[in-house]
């Protein structure tokens, strides 16, 4: 990772309300306004800087959206309440009912779970494979298939995911690949590997105390 780039987190840096080195936190659930018209330009998604209510988004989850965004070279990134709340979030926007999900077979066991028994209520159907072999991968792709799903290295097996060569059959299929890098921030950066999503449970690696969940 080129850590001297101009998007690094290095180079992120907000100083909180009173001149703390560290952003204030932001514990509100709600923002007001000096007129009706900003916040209805807000809603709407017309203003910057501005927030409107804190499940859309709070100075706090901007802050950590674009630290994480950086760490991975993307363009941008969305925080959510869990890990799992991120994961079924690209799914369910990637996918509709009748289409089809390649995964690893060897992937946490939460989203294991969702995949396998709750999926089929939406007519989703997921085929688990070995990851670590393309050619396995390729053949169980299909006309509807609207995803290929991997953790850079499994949890908890370890398995090490050829990123390079699961983005070129998604590239070439127009499939997108999303990559739960939970494992490995730091050490690997998915996106500049080719993959189209990274995912996060920040309550691991990144957190690093086990007191968040996130």
């Amino acid at each position: 990772m080129d850590f001297n780039a101009p998007d690094s987190i290095q180079d992120l840096q907000y100083f909180g309300e009173y001149g703390g080195v560290n952003p204030s936190i932001s514990d509100s659930s709600t923002y007001t306004f000096l007129n009706a018209k900003t916040m209805f330009d807000t809603f709407e998604g017309n203003t910057e800087g501005c927030y409107l209510y804190s499940r859309h988004s709070s100075p706090s989850n901007l802050y950590l959206g674009e630290a994480l965004a950086a760490l991975e070279g993307t363009e941008s990134a969305n925080v959510t309440a869990s890990g799992m709340g991120a994961i079924t979030a690209v799914i369910l926007q990637l996918c509709s009912s009748g289409d089809h999900i390649v995964s690893s077979r060897t992937i946490y066991g939460g989203t294991y779970a969702f995949m396998k028994n709750f999926l089929k209520r939406f007519s989703i159907e997921v085929s688990f494979i070995d990851i670590t072999e393309p050619e396995v991968v390729a053949a169980a792709i299909r006309p509807n298939t609207r995803m290929i799903y991997c953790e850079s290295v499994s949890n908890p097996l370890l398995e090490v995911a050829d990123i390079p060569a699961l983005s070129r059959l998604g590239k070439s299929n127009n499939i997108p690949l999303v990559v739960d890098n939970t494992f490995t921030p730091l050490s690997i950066a998915p996106a500049r590997l080719g993959a189209d999503i990274v995912i996060h449970s920040l309550t691991k690696f990144i957190n690093g105390t086990s007191d968040t969940v996130a």
